[in-house]
């Protein structure tokens, strides 16, 4: 609407009535702007409902989906005080008692050089005599396809230290830069990598170390000498266990993983068995065993149905499913005392929206067995208003115990609850769905509304002007018969 004419100069009485007129011939339009608010509210609510439907939809999506469902968790636990391992379990596991013995625990493969006099000069003659040397390292480089793969990096030599403990630190670089090329280049990964160290058991003496960064038989370093044989020279590769004077293996090697002392060792349920790794999860279908302390001492754990799991997955969607209910009581309500209406009370689509999921969470399911074909079995009381509470978690916890794959199928069966829930969520929330058609109606409507609003501003704009002139015309009347009357009795008198 035109702004007010109040710098005009009408005289304030013809002011006001033209104000007086405008506000009289508007209330048309202040309909309009009250409708399109309406409107505007209208789709607030929608989308709010959007929202709280779609939270709906994902965690019934969660109930249903293969991968995710809550109802086939498993959870394993050791018996208390237990500290040689901790065990997870996924839903492959089987229910049932396991006892574990952690005998041996797997450990990198770590190897010395002789000890050396560090201001001595063997190596140094060494390799005054015989020159650079070549040799090369093998390292474990295992792949989802090849998990026993290997590979050999060469490593060059070429000190002209001093003394003995500058050629094991010649040595050191030589390997760590042979590696680092080998990372940088994409060979091998950086967890292939050994660690290399100059170490020093007294202020005079020197040794080389090589540990694997691997555990287990598979993580073992292997070793192919120069051609002058330092590494033997070294003692580095020695097979032999290594101790204050000699090289060798700190942790004997073996030939196979039985044999090697680098695997972990363990009882399950009276077998023995070895392993690359402490990270156990091909022993029992389903379960991983962590190995943490070799004490020796039988422990038992036990594989069971993931009841903590299922019931928090309950209760979100119990929380998610109120909120839509209780969203669609309060905004589709009529009180029959105060004729009070909620802002979706005169839309049928919203009000049999709460009617059926009501009945789609509370009715029988078919081809379910007596005693587990609602919610109401598994411990899930409805009120008359159609909310959803948990009020026996022990009769939940009974149905998973007893019939896990029926307390999956009450849910995500072809006529489970939260397969039913799921579909009629889908043709509201969906992209394209009742909710986004019903939006789309209502910006149109505002887009409408907007333009009459518009048309009735300029109208109203026009009648201003028009009244302006109008009352202007009648000011300037007033004037000229002012003026004749003056003059007359100018002439009479």
């Amino acid at each position: 609407m035109a702004t007010p004419i109040s710098n005009s100069n009408l005289s304030p009485v013809y002011q006001q009535l033209i104000q007086q007129t405008l506000r009289a011939e508007s209330q048309p339009r202040e309909r309009l702007k009250g409708r399109r608010q309406q409107e505007k509210n209208t789709k607030s609510l929608v989308s709010d409902l959007d929202g709280k439907l779609s939270s709906l939809q994902s965690q019934l999506s969660t109930l249903t989906d293969e991968i995710t469902n809550p109802f086939e968790g498993r959870s394993a636990s050791a018996e208390e005080g237990t500290e040689a391992f901790s065990v997870s379990a996924d839903k492959s596991a089987r229910t049932g008692t396991h006892s574990v013995a952690v005998d041996r625990l797997a450990s990198e493969d770590g190897r010395v050089s002789q000890t050396y006099s560090a201001g001595g000069s063997e190596l140094s003659t060494f390799f005054a005599d015989n020159g650079p040397q070549t040799f090369e390292i093998g390292v474990a480089t295992p792949t989802d396809s090849n998990p026993k793969a290997r590979t050999q990096i060469s490593v060059t030599v070429n000190s002209n230290g001093s003394d003995n403990e500058a050629v094991l630190k010649d040595v050191q670089t030589a390997i760590d830069g042979a590696f680092q090329t080998a990372v940088d280049d994409g060979t091998i990964s950086s967890d292939a990598r050994p660690n290399v160290s100059v170490v020093n058991p007294t202020s005079d003496t020197a040794r080389l170390s090589v540990r694997s960064s691997q555990t287990g038989y598979r993580g073992r370093l292997g070793f192919s000498d120069s051609g002058s044989t330092l590494l033997s020279t070294l003692q580095v590769s020695a097979d032999q266990l290594a101790n204050d004077t000699q090289g060798g293996e700190l942790t004997e090697v073996g030939t196979d993983e039985i044999s090697s002392k680098l695997t972990s060792q363990f009882t399950l349920d009276g077998l023995t068995l070895t392993r690359n790794s402490n990270e156990v999860d091909n022993a029992l279908d389903g379960v991983t065993i962590n190995l943490d302390e070799a004490t020796g001492t039988e422990a038992s754990f036990e594989v069971s149905a993931d009841e903590e799991g299922a019931k928090s997955a309950v209760k979100e969607f119990i929380g998610r499913f109120n909120e839509v209910n209780s969203f669609l009581q309060e905004k589709t309500r009529v009180n029959p005392d105060s004729t009070e209406r909620g802002a979706l009370a005169d839309d049928s689509t919203f009000r049999r929206l709460q009617f059926r999921l009501r009945t789609d969470a509370t009715q029988p399911v078919d081809g379910q067995p007596q005693g587990l074909n609602s919610l109401r079995d598994v411990g899930i009381e409805a009120s008359r208003d159609g909310t959803l509470e948990l009020k026996d978690e022990e009769a939940l916890f009974t149905a998973l115990e007893e019939n896990q794959e029926g307390v999956r199928q009450l849910f995500a069966g072809p006529d489970g609850v939260a397969t039913r829930l799921e579909r009629r969520v889908e043709r509201f929330a969906d992209t394209g769905g009742l909710l986004d058609a019903r939006e789309d109606s209502i910006e149109s409507t505002i887009d409408r509304l907007d333009g009459r609003i518009e048309q009735f501003n300029e109208r109203l704009e026009r009648r201003q002007q028009q009244l302006r002139e109008r009352y202007a015309q009648v000011e300037k009347t007033i004037r000229s018969l002012a003026s004749q009357q003056q003059a007359l009795s100018a002439r009479l008198f």
